[in-house]
């Protein structure tokens, strides 16, 4: 049985009020989908949330390729709370749907939180979060290899999206190969060799619109799972 928490908006952290408050100083802007919020190493002075649809950040390797590193959608709130006013971004944000992002700066957020104690706390529990958040992640890419990086990332869309059917777990919306190899930061090629090695062992199977995992401990020893709690789990 999976332990990993179901995933949530990361403003779940964030009371009510901090909520309201936030949005009270926000300006929103609609964005088509395949727009570019923010480039990359480009300044950037404000912190995104997600008011409607969903984006992705992503990173360029060496190589010109796309690392995609999160995923954020409606409720969402993220960005970097750097030191100092302006700070070039570490990702791209593109949408991937027609989207609506609230957006506020990283001085009006330092304003509210000398003002208000119980805002700076929940802000400041939401950069917990955050850095839980990025920890996995870089500990998926970096300590166990490309097949660790795949396993975990099928029990975080498990998390997501999963369904419990009998012993298994239905994943309904398949990612590409190409996708997934840009979750993990490997070829197409290399994510289907090893969906081809888990199909033989039955550890998964697939449909062209599911993946269906019918070991998920197998996939759990891959990353050497810890569980992550409700908001972590989470692509």
């Amino acid at each position: 049985m999976l332990t990993c928490g179901t995933t949530e908006a990361n403003t779940f952290v964030l009371s009510n009020e901090t909520r309201e408050l936030l949005e009270e100083f926000m300006t929103e802007v609609p964005f088509k989908k395949d727009s570019i919020v923010c480039w990359e190493g480009e300044m950037n002075d404000k912190l995104f949330y997600v008011k409607q649809g969903g984006v992705k950040l992503s990173k360029l390797t060496k190589k010109g390729s796309p690392l995609m590193m999160f995923l954020y959608f409606k409720g969402d709130l993220f960005g970097e709370f750097d030191v100092g006013e302006a700070f070039p971004s570490s990702y791209s944000v593109e949408t991937m749907e027609d989207s609506v992002i609230g957006f506020i700066s990283k001085a009006t957020l330092e304003d509210l939180m000398k003002k208000d104690g119980t805002f700076a706390l929940d802000i400041m529990r939401w950069q917990a979060l955050m850095r839980k958040q990025t920890e996995t992640k870089l500990r998926d890419l970096l300590l166990f290899g490309k097949q660790g990086a795949l396993a975990s990332t099928l029990l975080r869309l498990i998390a997501m999206d999963g369904k419990k059917v009998d012993d298994d777990y239905v994943i309904s919306k398949r990612p590409s190969d190409t996708e997934l190899g840009q979750l993990i930061g490997a070829p197409r090629e290399t994510v289907n060799r090893m969906f081809s090695q888990w199909k033989k062992d039955n550890v998964i199977s697939m449909t062209t619109t599911k993946i269906i995992v019918h070991d998920s401990n197998y996939l759990r020893d891959l990353c050497h799972c810890e569980g992550c709690p409700v908001g972590v789990c989470r692509i």
